[in-house]
């Protein structure tokens, strides 16, 4: 086996060709996360975007786009938004991460959102599951069973549609909205929310908003981005920004306006966004990891995802990699109080790598976490 790991620019059409083949045929890969024109976006807004690629003998059977940062050191395509990542690789084919990193010359990826395969065991990987909502039964099928495994939940929503209909003229929801004024709006209160939060703000990198930008005015043959809105009397009180593919709406961005929350709008535009789905070819909702209540409400199964780290080439770490090494294995062995700060700590300096490619704006963001109380 050979492996190439190439800058977009430098991938012919015939390589990107035979990338959206190996995607195309297999339906695990049916998510918008993993559509070549994903990475290739991506690539127009990131220097140290790069596909790596396996061959067998001169023919292409596996591709992985990744970002290279220093010291050979791996990060998801389009980190922190790729709630979805792992090499996509010809049907009937075993590669594992562990063997493609290596092949690469890399010392291994910070992994968030990996998918596992059966074939590929990675030791020390947290497993998590993904929350995800089959449609395929109908609208009306469908709300039956969330009803019946979440009856005060839905009986609270019934409540709240009535209470909206009582305080307000005019709620209009819009499936598919091209205005500029309501994704500025969607923005604003991401804005707020990080503010709110504490949490590192990974919409302010210019990059972040370029790839927003490509992807709002973007439509491949399988990949598209969807703002949903739910407006109160000509107010935007929730969004979503998706990203979709043929039968998969990926829930990605979402806001809501606190002045609204008595109404539960946030859960008011998932059911309104549930339902138009069952209107069009998209029968799965992927609302991705958490435990955030609306979530369980609304998925009726789940899907293993994994986090933490594959290990590339060895005896290859710089200082930086060692250092983690050490404080995750604190995390393992420190008491669970201890442990558990040190744990909340790594995952937001994990945030700022992720989003921030500069050294000045990751240290920054650093200071910035580091005067946040509850870190």
């Amino acid at each position: 086996m050979k492996y190439t790991l190439y800058r977009p620019a430098e991938m012919s059409q015939e390589l990107w060709q035979a990338f959206t083949a190996l995607r195309d045929a297999r339906a695990i890969y049916d998510d918008p996360f993993f559509d070549p024109d994903f990475a290739r976006l991506v690539g127009e807004v990131r220097e140290d975007t790069r596909i790596g690629v396996a061959f067998e003998g001169d023919k292409a059977v596996a591709f992985w786009p990744l970002h290279e940062r220093p010291g050979h050191w791996a990060r998801p395509i389009g980190g922190p938004f790729s709630d979805w990542h792992a090499p996509i690789v010809e049907a009937g084919r075993e590669l594992c991460p562990v063997e493609f990193l290596s092949g690469l010359g890399l010392s291994g990826m910070t992994a968030f959102g990996y998918m596992p395969t059966p074939e590929c065991r990675i030791d020390n990987m947290q497993r998590v599951g993904a929350n995800m909502t089959d449609l395929s039964m109908g609208w009306e099928a469908y709300l039956d069973q969330q009803q019946t495994a979440w009856p005060k939940h839905f009986k609270k929503m019934r409540r709240v549609y009535r209470g909206v209909e009582r305080d307000f003229s005019e709620v209009q929801f819009d499936w598919d909205n091209k205005s500029d004024a309501q994704f500025n709006r969607l923005m604003e209160l991401k804005y707020a929310q990080f503010e709110r939060t504490g949490f590192h703000n990974v919409l302010k990198p210019d990059w972040s908003r370029a790839l927003l930008d490509r992807l709002r005015h973007f439509e491949g043959p399988r990949l598209r981005a969807r703002l949903v809105t739910l407006n109160y009397d000509g107010e935007q009180a929730a969004a979503e920004f998706n990203l979709q593919s043929d039968k998969v709406m990926h829930g990605w961005l979402t806001s809501f306006d606190q002045v609204f929350s008595t109404y539960s709008p946030g859960n008011q535009i998932l059911q309104n966004v549930l339902q138009a789905m069952t209107e069009t070819s998209l029968s799965v909702y992927d609302a991705g990891p958490g435990l955030d209540h609306y979530k369980r409400h609304y998925a009726n199964y789940y899907l293993p995802v994994e986090l933490g780290v594959l290990r590339g080439r060895r005896g290859s770490y710089a200082p930086s990699r060692i250092v983690g090494r050490v404080w995750r294995r604190a995390e393992r062995d420190l008491p669970d109080r201890m442990a558990a700060i040190m744990g909340r700590v790594r995952r937001r300096m994990d945030q700022i790598a992720l989003a921030e490619p500069t050294i000045g704006a990751r240290v920054s963001g650093v200071f910035g976490a580091l005067s946040q109380r509850d870190i």
